[in-house]
């Protein structure tokens, strides 16, 4: 049974399929980190609340609001992140941005089938923004970053 459905009004569908996106958005790329890093033998001591990297970019409105806003952050062990390839450690920093900009694109098909057309228009450009803003973003001072930096 379908979570979402035409049978609601499109005032519930499309908070709904906000929420899909944000959770295929947020709450998957930490675990990402976690699962990927396990595979590689890289263990994680706990998450906390932090701040994104993002505020180091200096954009007048998202790093002030970055500054204000916790994200969850996933403390690394470091001696078995040392312990770990330059590959490996690599894989690790990049599949959070990977999964945060790939796994939102799996609620487009249904944005185009549970609204009319413009929610599908305005899914396809909140995921392709967040893609580009990801693309621009994280190499310079996120996830792509770090993975840059590795040694080897």
């Amino acid at each position: 049974m379908a979570v979402v459905s035409t049978q609601y009004p499109l005032l519930l569908r499309v908070p709904l399929l906000l929420f899909a996106w944000f959770s295929f958005w947020f709450f998957i790329h930490d675990l990402m980190h976690h699962a990927v890093g396990k595979m590689f033998g890289i263990r994680f001591q706990y998450y906390f609340l932090g701040r994104s990297a993002i505020r180091k970019l200096n954009l007048p409105l998202v790093s002030s609001l970055m500054r204000r806003v916790p994200v969850f952050v996933l403390k690394v062990d470091r001696s078995s992140l040392s312990g770990a390839s330059p590959r490996k450690r690599r894989w690790m920093y990049a599949s959070g941005a990977v999964a945060s900009m790939g796994l939102p694109w799996i609620i487009v098909p249904s944005s185009f089938s549970l609204g009319p057309y413009w929610v599908g228009v305005f899914f396809v450009m909140l995921v392709l923004g967040n893609t580009l803003f990801t693309l621009y973003f994280s190499p310079k001072t996120g996830d792509l970053y770090r993975a840059k930096l590795v040694k080897g």
